[in-house]
């Protein structure tokens, strides 16, 4: 019950890609010892032993010893769910990274995402469990990925500095040095590229409508619920809305974001007699219900959505909210 998942979603990506690479898809499936019923459930997780039996069905049946390379460069930003709509609307390519490493749990509990900034440059790092630590097609998929996604949401060719890869230089690597377009070290103990920062301040340009599209109906979702502004307590929804796919806002900043200090906001919500923390709460019992009822988010991406860092933790709120799991909710919902 412990052991390490991610959003089957992911799986599902990478089994279409591979048959159409031609990999059996049923004989993926049958070899990672899954179903079509998980992996198109919006709220399926699977274990990493069964990611890590889907990579080794891959790369068992593809004849090209670089399909991860393949997959991860054909990845783009949207398939992260919402994980990469935050990192698409961000306002610079170092704001998105840092919501993939805040957040990245939420596609995959077994993988770490860590920035670490040297000089005029920053590391980014990917770690997973052993099981596929070293394994070359999870690693170039993983780090293809998420390059691509950066050269995605700012719509320009960015070549890291440097790359580094944890497994033997292969006998062939043209196709790495030009996608990655930077000098490769092979043998490596991570996993990770280091960018310039003048490439993490670049802005963030979405291109993609299917994105824009996406957030805006979950925002004119929102905005129908949070009334007209005529309280203080709903400016402080609205801001909440807002600012809670980033990180639960402090008092302080909701505060400065409507022109007011920590002090003056908390007395105006006393004199409507409520509280931040209350006003908070109330904002996240009302959006759940309607959030859980898109067949595309999963329980742990409406989590996110809410400002929950963590899923259980969300799910132990709805339980006391609703008196049922929001699995269920959903289900008799349908």
């Amino acid at each position: 019950m412990n052991e390490p998942s991610g959003l089957a979603r992911l799986a599902l990506v990478h089994l279409e890609r591979a048959a159409q690479l031609g990999a059996s898809r049923d004989t993926l499936l049958r070899e990672a010892k899954l179903d079509e019923r998980q992996v198109r459930d919006p709220d399926s997780r699977i274990p990493l032993a069964a990611v890590a039996r889907l990579w080794r069905a891959v790369t068992k049946h593809s004849p090209d010893p670089a399909i991860g390379l393949r997959l991860g460069i054909d990845t783009r930003v949207r398939e992260f769910g919402l994980v990469g709509y935050a990192m698409a609307f961000s306002s610079t390519l170092g704001s998105a990274l840092r919501r993939l490493s805040h957040y990245s749990r939420i596609v995959s509990d077994a993988l770490v995402v860590s920035l670490e900034t040297e000089g005029e440059a920053t590391w980014l790092r990917l770690d997973v469990q052993p099981a596929l630590r070293a394994f070359r097609p999870a690693v170039d998929a993983r780090l293809a990925a998420v390059l691509s996604s950066c050269r995605e949401i700012v719509g320009a060719p960015i070549a890291p500095l440097t790359v580094q890869l944890p497994y033997r230089r292969p006998a062939e690597v043209k196709d790495y040095e030009t996608f990655f377009a930077a000098p490769l070290e092979f043998g490596a103990l991570a996993t990770a590229f280091l960018l310039r920062n003048e490439d993490l301040a670049r802005a963030v340009a979405v291109a993609d409508t299917t994105l824009t599209g996406y957030l805006d109906g979950l925002a004119e979702q929102a905005l129908a619920k949070l009334g007209s502004e005529r309280t203080v307590r709903e400016r402080v929804r609205r801001v909440l809305w807002t600012e809670l796919a980033e990180a639960v806002p402090s008092l302080d900043g909701v505060a400065k974001a409507l022109g007011a200090s920590g002090r003056t906001l908390q007395r105006r919500l006393r004199d409507e007699q409520t509280t931040f923390a209350a006003v908070l709460a109330e904002l996240r019992r009302e959006m759940a219900p309607s959030l859980l009822r898109d067949g595309r988010l999963a329980v742990s991406e409406v989590a996110f959505l809410l400002g929950y860092e963590d899923p259980s933790a969300f799910q132990r709120a709805f339980r006391r909210w609703f008196g049922r799991s929001p699995r269920a909710f959903r289900s008799a919902s349908d």
